[in-house]
């Protein structure tokens, strides 16, 4: 099969490697559709994410769908031919913050694409059945592999308890942005309020149920004269000055919602405005049990999920998709890999 993998800092070379066995509790996948997301950019630009640094050449990609090609001897749930959501994560399930549900900050999770463990830029996948979700019909493979960012942002809105009534701003508008920002509607905000630099980003926002779409620059401001305040900042981008500003965009007692990954390992926060509001800062780690409820909403219409998918390319393509992402060209907010 053919497999791609990232030997160095911008450096992607195509191999071709066995198609992988499978367990009596595996199936065998065949990738359709993967996104490029930005945690695959940074291992693209920097080759690895604060202490997470491959020791081979290694395979990214983590965003997947796919259709069942073989099952192994004890699958009862999934048969050949069926498209399945993948869920990138494999919890150890005996850990302490595994038993008591916490399964995204399992310490000993394996996750596709995070060094030591290889990711789905490849033709064929071999994986726990219980973690490929079968699809509906009225779902295409793009809006089944955005389920996984999807299922980031709503976790992320969980996790901030919102109880309705809320106002609400959006710090970068790429798919985990726009996750939230759907999700926070459903859950009654009141007013949405999303930042970003790039134009399409922010049609794209205003589409999906923004009130109010601001470029980066003056937005503080501007939020500070609409609102007093938000209840609830989300950072989504990653950015320094977008962490910074979370700050300045609250009301007193405020929250602060982190899930942008910086690419210095360090997120930084003024004291003196943090302090004197007392704002509550909540990190963010991936999701918990949500795909199955994500792949609900998009077959009920109730997520668009379509509408992140903006660009696509061939597997042969995949380091064009990976430099588009990478320097936020063409409105892109995610690049799909077809393979």
């Amino acid at each position: 099969m053919k497999v791609l993998r990232l030997h160095k800092p911008l450096d992607f070379r195509f191999h071709d490697e066995p198609v992988p066995e499978y367990g009596s509790d595996e199936v065998l996948v065949k990738i359709g559709s993967t996104g490029v997301c930005a945690s695959d950019v940074h291992y693209y630009r920097h080759g690895k994410i604060g202490e997470q640094v491959p020791k081979e050449p290694h395979i990214l990609g983590h965003e997947s769908s796919g259709v069942v090609a073989a099952v192994g001897a004890d699958v009862k749930t999934l048969k050949v031919g069926d498209r399945v959501a993948l869920e990138p994560s494999k919890s150890c399930g005996h850990c302490e913050m595994c038993k008591q549900g916490y399964i995204n900050i399992c310490p000993n999770v394996q996750f596709f694409g995070t060094p030591p463990f290889q990711g789905t830029l490849r033709e064929y996948i071999a994986w726990r059945a219980d973690l490929c979700i079968p699809i509906p019909d009225n779902m295409t493979l793009d809006e089944a592999a955005i389920v996984e960012p999807l299922a980031v942002g709503m976790y992320a809105v969980q996790l901030a308890e919102m109880k309705g009534g809320e106002s609400v701003t959006i710090l970068g508008s790429g798919a985990i942005g726009l996750s939230v920002l759907q999700a926070a509607k459903l859950e009654g905000a009141s007013k949405l309020i999303v930042v970003d630099p790039v134009p399409e980003r922010r049609a794209i926002a205003k589409k999906l149920g923004a009130d109010i779409v601001l470029d980066s620059a003056g937005s503080t401001q501007h939020i500070i004269d609409e609102t007093g305040g938000t209840d609830l900042v989300f950072e989504c981008a990653g950015s320094p000055d977008a962490v910074r500003q979370t700050a300045y965009v609250l009301r007193p007692k405020g929250k602060i919602m982190i899930i942008g990954i910086p690419d210095e390992d360090s997120y930084c926060f003024d004291a003196s405005v943090s302090r004197r509001r007392e704002l509550t800062v909540q990190f963010v780690r991936r999701s918990r049990n949500l795909v199955e409820k994500c792949i609900e909403l998009i077959s009920e219409g109730k997520i668009d999920a379509a509408s992140m998918a903006t660009h696509v390319f061939s597997f042969d393509e995949t380091e064009d998709a990976f430099k588009l992402a990478m320097e936020k060209r063409d409105g892109v907010v995610r690049a799909m890999i077809h393979m």
